[in-house]
């Protein structure tokens, strides 16, 4: 009984990557069938920007990758000795799984799932906590141009009570977070290591975002870069809040930045075709290269 125990967990790591890559799979495509999508608008407009926009893009999205591979090295190099090659790896198939679950869960199963089962539990708050450090980095710059944007239609006594507001929210969740962290046993990180993270979060949120200031700048609209910049924290800080599957997220993004950048573009079609393209490049991008990767990817499913 316990042979054919141990032989049915080897059959389960096979499984689960076969069920993640065809629910990927039909997500990616119903995408484009369920969602008012007019590609040939989007290509009419691509075709105004310059030859090397898209692929530009492309490779912000796997930069801003490369610097999340990179974090995720450093946050665990206390408990196992990861490659670099395999750290873009274990990202990138968890961003496939994550792309299909609410609440990045998948993330949190892929990526321990690569680990011994002792270490598993360490794996899990490494993950929390650097889902966390992006999460105040987000949090930070969103509020800091949420209340730019606030200040041209409140009084100064509104302004600073909302900033008091905030401010209590904020200590609030980090008090919640630290104390869910130490729960999940993640106390030997030191003070250090938080800020490193929360540089290689920041340096992330940079990057990736300069996607939609690219695009902003190459369609010559006439805002300037602060309020540019404004918006994009704003847009970044309203999505990250909305707790939603990523598959159904566009939609989101859509809803969120027609309002947002309305000031920007007086055209909603140009907002959608813009979010569209800038979530082709930092979610689809990736989640198909991580379909393509998990089938090849030892996962541990039995103990070891």
């Amino acid at each position: 009984m316990f042979i054919a125990l141990h032989k049915s967990k080897q059959f389960l790591a096979p499984l689960i990557k076969f069920i993640i890559v065809v629910i990927c799979a039909y997500a990616l495509y119903s995408q484009w069938q369920d969602r008012s999508i007019n590609t040939d608008i989007i290509w009419a407009t691509i075709k105004t920007l310059p030859f090397y926009t898209l692929p530009l893009m492309i490779a912000i999205s796997m930069l801003s990758w490369m610097v999340e591979s990179k974090k995720w090295q450093y946050l665990i190099n206390d408990l196992y000795l990861l490659r670099f090659r395999e750290s873009v790896t274990q990202n990138l198939t968890a961003q496939a799984a994550s792309f299909i679950t609410p609440f990045r869960t998948g993330e949190f199963a892929v990526k321990s799932l690569y680990y011994n089962k002792f270490l598993r539990k360490n794996i899990l708050s490494r993950i929390l906590a650097g889902n966390t450090s992006q999460m105040v980095i987000t949090t930070i710059l969103g509020v800091i141009g949420l209340l730019f944007y606030l200040k041209k239609n409140l009084e100064i006594e509104s302004v600073f009570l909302l900033l008091f507001t905030v401010t209590l929210l904020c200590l609030l969740a980090v008090t919640l977070t630290l104390w869910v962290l130490k729960k999940w046993d993640s106390g030997s990180m030191s003070k250090a290591t938080w800020f490193s993270t929360l540089f290689y979060s920041l340096l992330r949120y940079l990057v990736f975002s300069s996607n939609w200031l690219l695009i902003l700048l190459l369609l010559d609209n006439d805002s300037s870069i602060l309020i540019m910049i404004r918006n994009i924290t704003i847009f970044y800080l309203a999505v990250s809040i909305i707790p939603v599957f990523q598959l159904f997220d566009i939609a989101i993004k859509w809803t969120v930045a027609t309002y947002i950048f309305t000031e920007t573009f007086h055209n909603s079609e140009i907002i959608i075709i813009t979010t569209t393209l800038i979530w082709f490049t930092n979610s689809i991008v990736p989640t198909v290269l991580g379909c393509l990767l998990l089938p090849f990817q030892k996962l541990k499913t039995v103990k070891e």
